[in-house]
């Protein structure tokens, strides 16, 4: 099981300075996974990281992972991401390439099928993936329906625990799994208000307004705060993690690590 570094949005807002300190500390400790993708921070996230790990990559290719993504808007679009960012990060190929937020009908649209077999083939992708919190598609990835798809990054929590026979049923079809959310955006943690107010960043407060999944897990996840206060606080705040970390099943963790 890797932790995986992940760079969403905010993580373009910061200078190359600070985020350099930020994935050499990352470095430092063991962290040689990490996650971006193509149209984060208004596609500045990608490029930033590169900028980070150009060193870490010219040293040893091999020991780092890379996995980034995109939409599904095209064949053309899928292979001109992917050219992009092997481009971007000087690095040869891409670990892991997620189809973002494909649905069933992308993954049996054939032309989306043979542009990630051909990128398979040409060696510039080692596993195509898809990112994913739709259960009829988690469901239909396990069964190993698309022999192209070799990976999925889906939510997966206490709170989002019926994922779990779907992420066995991948091991068995040596589907990788990407756990993503297992801190359900921090809200397992504390509550919005309190994220915003040690983060100072509006982002918050908007994706709790605006975003339907995080809607979705602010009353829930209160009961789970409320829940887990019986615990030492030193320990409580290591359960929502620890959960996600046993599940033997599970080969990536990626984390949104965005302080300095």
């Amino acid at each position: 099981m890797e932790l995986t570094f992940g760079t969403g949005g905010r993580f373009s807002r910061f200078s190359l300075i600070n985020a350099q300190k930020i994935v050499n500390f990352a470095l430092d400790n063991g962290i040689r996974s990490f996650d971006t993708g193509f149209e984060y921070g208004s596609m500045k996230s990608q490029p930033l990281l590169s900028n980070c790990l150009k060193g870490a990559l010219k040293t040893s290719r091999e020991g780092i992972i890379l996995s980034t993504k995109c939409a599904p808007k095209s064949p053309e679009y899928i292979k001109s991401s992917v050219n992009k960012s092997i481009d971007i990060f000087q690095c040869g190929y891409i670990d892991f390439f997620h189809l973002w937020g494909a649905s069933i009908n992308d993954l049996e649209n054939k032309e989306i099928l043979f542009a990630l077999k051909s990128l398979i083939k040409e060696g510039k992708i080692k596993r195509a993936s898809v990112t994913t919190q739709d259960i009829r598609t988690i469901k239909r990835i396990s069964k190993g329906d698309f022999d192209e798809i070799k990976a999925l990054m889906l939510d997966y929590n206490l709170l989002k625990q019926n994922r779990l026979e779907f992420i066995r049923q991948c091991k068995k079809n040596d589907i990788q799994i990407f756990a993503g959310t297992s801190l359900c955006q921090g809200l397992l943690l504390d509550s919005i208000l309190k994220i915003f107010l040690r983060s100072r960043s509006p982002f918050y407060l908007a994706r709790a307004f605006l975003k339907k999944e995080t809607r979705n897990y602010l009353k829930p996840a209160k009961r789970a705060r409320k829940y887990l206060k019986n615990y030492n606080r030193s320990f409580q705040n290591k359960i929502p993690l620890s959960f996600v970390i046993n599940e033997k099943s599970i080969d990536f963790i990626p984390i949104g690590m965005l302080s300095e």
